[in-house]
């Protein structure tokens, strides 16, 4: 089996790309279920339910999230319309929505785990390490896939220390920066970073000239960039017999003019 999973989707350049090109994704490298980030999906903070269920329509299994979770406050009433969004265990609302989702996929019961981590993230409620222990304890699937949206590159490297005898990837999302770090280890697949769906020519997904001008004092207003877009995303191949990983490929799909 091959999981496909998508960095963040960041803004309408990062929507068009991945709902336009995701099917081809998918046949390309023969993915057989994905996952998306798209926590900056909406305006590059947060998500709506009509982006959700576009991107589902596109071809993604689950969509999970991340510190700007609920930037978008109307997502709050109609989490419970959105069955395959999750949002990160360890921060507020705890009681809105769900953290975990099982899916089935060709006769194997794939978990998808959302967890933040705690280190500069202020939105977190404590460590990571408890929370994921607890939900390790309820979760009744073969195969177990984490999106870990955490700032520190060790805080992630030790997560994936800590649980990778017993789920079979942590991906690290958030910094929107691909790593070329993937690796597998004892049958779980790892990257610190898996990049982002969004505006090349950008800071992070954000307009250059906006943010240049904000760091010389002036006002300005949070502004996506509207340069073609890169894809950054990993897939990760499960063995079938024992549902750990064997592989991880990065997939960094750059606009042609900047290949």
């Amino acid at each position: 089996m091959k999981i496909l999973f998508l960095g963040d989707v960041v803004a309408k350049t990062g929507r068009i790309a991945v709902v336009n090109r995701l099917a081809d994704l998918k046949r390309r490298y023969e993915a057989d279920f994905t996952v998306i980030n798209g926590e900056n999906a909406a305006h590059g903070k947060g998500i709506t339910s009509a982006i959700y269920d576009e991107l589902i329509a596109a071809g993604a299994d689950v969509v999970t999230l991340g510190n700007h979770a609920f930037s978008k406050s109307a997502i709050t009433d109609r989490l419970k319309q959105c069955p395959y969004l999750i949002r990160p265990a360890n921060m507020e609302p705890e009681n809105v929505g769900r953290s975990w989702v099982i899916r089935e996929c060709q006769g194997k019961r794939i978990a998808v785990v959302n967890i933040l981590g705690g280190v500069f993230m202020d939105q977190a409620l404590g460590e990571s390490y408890p929370v994921m222990d607890r939900i390790l304890q309820e979760i009744d699937a073969d195969i177990i896939l984490v999106d870990l949206h955490a700032e520190a590159t060790g805080e992630k490297e030790l997560f994936w220390f800590r649980f990778r005898d017993r789920v079979s990837a942590v991906i690290g999302t958030h910094t929107h920066v691909q790593t070329a770090d993937e690796r597998v280890v004892n049958g779980c697949a790892y990257i610190s970073d898996v990049g982002m769906c969004g505006s090349f020519d950008s800071v992070l997904g954000r307009d250059s000239d906006e943010l240049i001008a904000r760091s010389l004092g002036e006002p300005t207003r949070y502004t996506p960039a509207e340069t073609p877009a890169v894809i950054c995303g990993v897939v990760i191949e499960i063995d079938d017999s024992t549902n750990r990983a064997v592989g991880i490929t990065r997939i960094q799909e750059r606009p042609e003019t900047e290949a």
